[in-house]
């Protein structure tokens, strides 16, 4: 994720690492978690684009995908819960 956070703002270097070295940005977790979560939809969007195509087109094929998911299937964003209790919900 260094790409996006290039390290972060010093002041917030106040851990350390799960090898025991200082240093490490607090947000780090956060900032993996977000940029995991929106990895996949933004590389399709990118390549709708490409193509010249629109890329709000990601709603279609996110709610054809939705619509073969059953209620208690594991959500999609790794949460652990049913997709029924967490992005599933109306």
């Amino acid at each position: 994720m260094r790409f996006a956070c290039h390290g972060g703002c010093p002041k917030d270097r106040f851990i350390r690492t799960p090898d025991g070295e200082p240093g490490l940005n607090y947000l780090c977790t956060g900032y993996k978690a977000f940029f995991h979560h929106v990895d996949r939809p933004m590389k399709i969007m990118g390549s709708l684009l490409a193509r010249g195509r629109a890329p709000a087109e990601i709603v279609q094929l996110y709610s054809a995908e939705d619509r073969h998911r059953g209620r208690n299937d594991p959500c999609t964003c790794g949460s652990g819960q049913k997709w029924k209790n967490c992005h599933g919900a109306p």
